[in-house]
């Protein structure tokens, strides 16, 4: 069976044959983000054409979402990069945005976000979409309840890349009160589900899609510690790390006693912020270095809009699997932070300090410095 590439090089594979069929796989990309995905996919050598029939099950949105619903025949040259190819589809990443743009749940969120519809009326359209589509559907047909869920999912990362920090409260909003909402099936008056999850306490879709989003690093997969990456690819993933904050601040997060779990709120994303740290302020590349990058911006972002939640995590000690990636950046491996501590959080203030004293850009010492002002007032609670 064929193993795919994806963009870092990493392998896709071995294909898991489900069925008797002669060369029938599903493959599973065994690099994160995209270890969620099912690709069924039939080849006879790496060298072959490799014909997929690629179906949507709620993956991974660059690999599948792209050509959805779509049959087409790859001439893969061995060892080449399965993206290089998206590019090609009839569904590659311009209609795909284009896509989320034409659906009801980006038009009705837009115009949250324009206050031309509240926060609540637009949930109440969405319980009414996922109502109609559970009527017609019934309670587990592929794209039937969870496709309001997984529109909604798409179109707030699109809208949270390209708003400014200062226009997503009304996103915010939206996202939060709906997360508040259980969906009830009255035939049995049980939770309606999806792949598991409640709808919508347990956002099913809004986890992947933002894992995905972020690791977009603003749309194209440059590294955000480069200082010429695109302007528009850093403004959205500065925008995209404002949001995450705004939304992580309004989590409801209850700590618990020490060494007992944090419990798990779908909108809390203080991993992420750990993530942030660790690229701009825990590299092996020192902060002064990094101090007019994409990096550095949403490190900012994530201070001067969740400090107070982040300094919770660090007096509560809040710590994740080493499976979770929060240990600490290459320059401080050595420490093996498993989450937040103190010495950590000093590590990071030094880093802006350090970024500060280096920085010639006026829109970003002013940046670093409101991010600075917001980390000493969240600390409230020393």
């Amino acid at each position: 069976m064929l193993d795919i590439l994806d963009p870092w090089g990493q392998e896709w594979g071995p294909g898991v044959s489900t069925t008797s069929t002669p060369g029938l796989a599903i493959y599973k990309p065994v690099w994160p983000p995209f270890s969620t995905a099912n690709h069924l996919c039939t080849a006879s050598s790496a060298s072959a054409d490799l014909n997929c029939d690629f179906f949507f099950n709620q993956s991974v949105k660059v690999s599948i979402i792209q050509i959805l619903h779509l049959k087409h025949t790859f001439n893969l040259p061995k060892n080449t990069t399965f993206f290089d190819y998206l590019q090609d589809l009839p569904m590659g990443k311009e209609n795909f945005i284009r896509q989320i743009e034409n659906s009801f749940e980006f038009k009705l969120l837009d115009k949250v976000v324009k206050e031309e519809v509240t926060a609540q009326d637009a949930v109440q359209d969405v319980i009414n979409m996922t109502m109609s589509a559970l009527s017609i559907h019934g309670p587990n047909k592929l794209g039937g309840i969870g496709l309001p869920d997984y529109n909604v999912s798409l179109a707030v990362m699109e809208l949270a890349n390209r708003l400014e920090p200062s226009k997503q409260t009304k996103l915010v909003e939206f996202i939060s009160h709906l997360q508040k909402q259980v969906a009830v099936d009255p035939s049995t008056n049980e939770p309606l589900r999806v792949q598991g999850d409640t709808l919508w306490t347990d956002m099913p879709s809004f986890g992947y899609t933002e894992l995905e989003t972020w690791y977009e690093f603003g749309g194209d997969y440059k590294d955000p510690c480069d200082a010429m990456l695109d302007s528009k690819q850093r403004d959205r993933w500065a925008n995209l790390n404002a949001f995450l904050a705004q939304l992580t601040q309004a989590a409801d997060i209850h700590y618990r006693p020490p060494k007992e779990e944090v419990q798990f709120c779908p909108l809390d994303k203080s991993l992420r912020a750990i993530w942030t740290m660790a690229m701009a302020l825990e590299n092996e590349r020192p902060p002064a270095s990094l101090e007019d990058t994409a990096a550095m911006e949403a490190a900012c972002q994530w201070f001067i809009y969740a400090a107070e939640r982040l300094w919770a995590n660090v007096l509560n000690n809040r710590t994740y699997p080493e499976a979770a990636g929060a240990g600490p950046g290459k320059r401080y491996e050595e420490e093996g932070w498993p989450g937040y501590t103190r010495e950590r959080w000093g590590i990071w203030e030094d880093g802006l300090r350090e970024a500060r004293a280096a920085c010639e850009d006026e829109r970003m010492w002013k940046l670093i410095d409101d991010a600075l002002a917001s980390l000493r007032r969240g600390m409230v609670d020393d």
